[in-house]
């Protein structure tokens, strides 16, 4: 039977499975809180938009947000240690540099305070929040990009080794098998490909998920940590 976190999840489709377990045998009471509160948003969003000036009214259904401002308020109501624990304190608005440094401070498979590392792309499990730095070379002035899995990664089976990873996030460019659909922005859910070296490691990232080519990949670094509390 599944938890109420997880029931509500997969009824609004974030979860495309239901996730394997992690060691232990559940999630972690941190990664149910996340998804809970992804769900929510999934229900009740009537307007989203990918904007840097952000504007939340979540009684009615207005969500305008970027990337880290989506993430920094999900772990907010879901995980607020480990949310200060990627700034500092609760002021200072987040960025995709500040998740991934926070994360990246960990050796893959380290456990501190509110976060866990996760050692492989394989073994990240539906809560967990995946963030990279941008390439200085790349035509952006983002800092980077932070998105949460949904759904356990699955083998990608074309020429880039990696995995397919289905996430959620706020993004102006749709991802594969997107749920906002031609010419919208803002929250929503899609797959991504996480290139990986033999060891598992992520070593760049292909926005499109399987249809990605092996010239699209973007090299970068990338970690995933898993929020405790």
């Amino acid at each position: 039977m599944l938890s109420p976190h997880l029931a509500i999840a997969s009824s609004l489709g974030l979860l495309l499975t239901l996730p394997a377990p992690p060691a232990g045998g559940h999630l972690s009471p941190g990664s149910a809180r996340i998804l809970e509160v992804l769900a929510r948003i999934e229900e009740t969003a009537r307007v989203t938009r990918y904007i840097h000036r952000t504007r939340i009214d979540a009684r009615r259904g207005i969500y305008l947000f970027d990337c880290s401002a989506m993430a920094g308020w999900v772990m907010q109501r879901a995980v607020p240690q480990a949310r200060r624990a990627v700034t500092g304190n609760q002021d200072r608005r987040p960025l995709a540099r500040d998740f991934y440094r926070s994360i990246a401070r960990l050796r893959p498979g380290q456990r501190r305070g509110p976060w866990y590392r996760v050692p492989t792309v394989a073994q990240a499990r539906p809560g967990d929040i995946v963030a990279w730095v941008r390439p200085r070379w790349f035509p952006s002035k983002n800092t980077g990009h932070v998105a949460f899995v949904v759904a356990d990664p699955k083998p990608n089976p074309g020429p880039v080794p990696g995995q397919l990873v289905r996430i959620a996030d706020s993004t102006r460019l749709p991802h594969e098998r997107d749920t906002r659909g031609e010419g919208r922005s803002g929250f929503g859910t899609g797959t991504l490909l996480l290139a990986t070296d033999p060891t598992g490691q992520p070593t760049g990232y292909g926005w499109f998920g399987s249809v990605s080519r092996r010239d699209w990949i973007i090299p970068t670094r990338i970690v995933i940590g898993r929020a405790l509390r």
